[in-house]
């Protein structure tokens, strides 16, 4: 009864917050805004992109509401608002929501496209996020707002960059800035595609969100036989963090078939790891550790994904993860690390096209933190071991400006220590759930 009220509750709610002249322009993303300023802003490609997000949760009854703050940004069952939106942005910055086509053969953080060179393209994004998933998306030393008291919804600035291409090279991209990060399957963009479902993966769990700094991509010269290539590198202040900045380099290899069905992506972020986890809702890495001689405390985390389309209604999408810690000689605390930490796993998904407005996806993970080097595993009491996942959704576009994704998943931990769920007090967790985005 719970999911149906909250599917009405949604759905009415969502279609509340238009009017017809905006449901008149066709277009979800920007479509406020393009009815404000009577589409005049087009030519010079700027938009003002808004979105809701809430989720209706339904916890077993074993978690007593309690979800695992592991895989998910809601941590509590009922209805919760997830995201609360607002993205000004020019050209490419707009992306993945831009109604503007890229008119260039690379796109930062996403990689080559067929083509030839194309001209100088300057672009902008500026995202401010009010709501729960703002606890996950925060800079430590950008957003810190001693206003901000509510417990559940934090209000953050996760994007504020320029993003150029440069016709030199084949194709060349600087993203300067504060972005999300490029490194995992699932890139920090809860609220749009590529993300096939709502809740994520543990491989995202231990993978940064979002870096400030800088990061380039160049288009590689290839055989048509080979397919398209790029490579990217930048050097950023860190995970989630520019209150103690370690330099720290991210790459990525990035091919693409000549077709562009088969992407593959291989991306890795390297650097000291010490100093830079400052507490839940105020940025920093999952990874807390210390050191007494000045010794660096490297930190390792890698992602390969391999995403194909088997036909025009079909996708599958595979990922391997692996990172690495260096313990520290001092532990302020029980969650410190201690001890050299690994944590590796794969995930799978598939996600196919009932027709134009609906597709359904399935997903199964393994995931082993060996020692709980995750702050959000180690606060339950785990020790470290291996969770198994799986997860089904439907994925419905009403319209335009309005996305409803009922899921169900089911998560089971095995290791040593505490459970991983409801606080360490179950080593399992059923979820059902219904998520809704109006788009504006």
């Amino acid at each position: 009864m719970l999911l149906v009220k909250a599917l009405r509750f949604l759905f009415y709610y969502s279609l509340s917050i238009y009017s017809s002249t905006v449901l008149a322009t066709g277009s979800g993303s920007g479509s406020l805004f393009k009815t404000m300023t009577d589409s005049s802003f087009e030519y010079s490609k700027i938009s003002v992109n808004g979105w809701i997000e809430a989720t209706a949760l339904n916890a077993s009854d074993t978690l007593d509401g309690e979800l695992s703050n592991g895989a998910f940004f809601n941590q509590k069952d009922g209805i919760r608002l997830n995201q609360a939106g607002l993205m000004l942005c020019r050209g490419v910055g707009c992306l993945p929501t831009a109604t503007f086509p890229p008119s260039q053969n690379l796109l930062s953080r996403i990689g080559p496209l067929p083509g030839p060179v194309g001209e100088l393209e300057i672009g902008f994004n500026v995202t401010a996020v009010y709501g729960e998933d703002s606890q996950f998306l925060r800079t430590a030393g950008i957003d810190d707002y001693t206003f901000d008291d509510d417990k559940d919804n934090k209000l953050a600035i996760p994007q504020f960059y320029i993003d150029a291409y440069l016709p030199v090279f084949g194709g060349m991209t600087v993203i300067a800035g504060s972005f999300f990060t490029s490194t995992g399957n699932e890139i920090g963009l809860p609220f749009t595609p590529p993300n096939w479902f709502a809740t994520h993966t543990y491989a995202m769990q231990h993978a940064p969100s979002k870096h400030v700094g800088v990061l380039t991509g160049i288009k590689i010269p290839t055989s048509d036989a080979f397919g398209l290539l790029s490579v990217d590198l930048g050097l950023v202040g860190g995970w989630n963090n520019w209150d103690e900045r370690r330099p720290t380099v991210i790459g990525a290899t990035r091919w693409r078939s000549n077709d562009m069905a088969t992407w593959l992506d291989i991306e890795l972020i390297y650097g000291d790891g010490e100093g830079d986890a400052f507490g839940p809702a105020k940025g920093g890495s999952p990874y807390l550790v210390a050191s007494t001689n000045g010794e660096k405390r490297q930190r390792l985390h890698s992602s390969a994904t391999l995403t194909h389309n088997v036909n025009p209604d079909t996708q599958i999408s595979a990922e391997l993860t692996y990172g690495s810690q260096k313990g520290g000689d001092i532990a302020p605390a029980p969650v410190f690390i201690v001890e050299d930490s690994k944590w590796y796993g794969a995930n799978l998904a598939t996600r196919f096209k009932v027709s134009e407005e609906l597709h359904t996806g399935v997903r199964a993970e393994w995931f082993n933190d060996e020692k709980a080097a995750n702050i959000l595993w180690r606060s339950t009491g785990a020790t470290g071991g291996s969770v198994y996942s799986l997860t089904a959704n439907l994925d419905w576009s009403l319209n335009p400006h309005l996305r409803i994704r009922p899921e169900i998943r089911y998560d089971k931990y095995e290791g040593d220590g505490a459970g991983l769920f409801a606080g360490g007090k179950s080593d399992q967790q059923f979820i059902a759930l219904i998520n809704a985005v109006t788009y504006f």
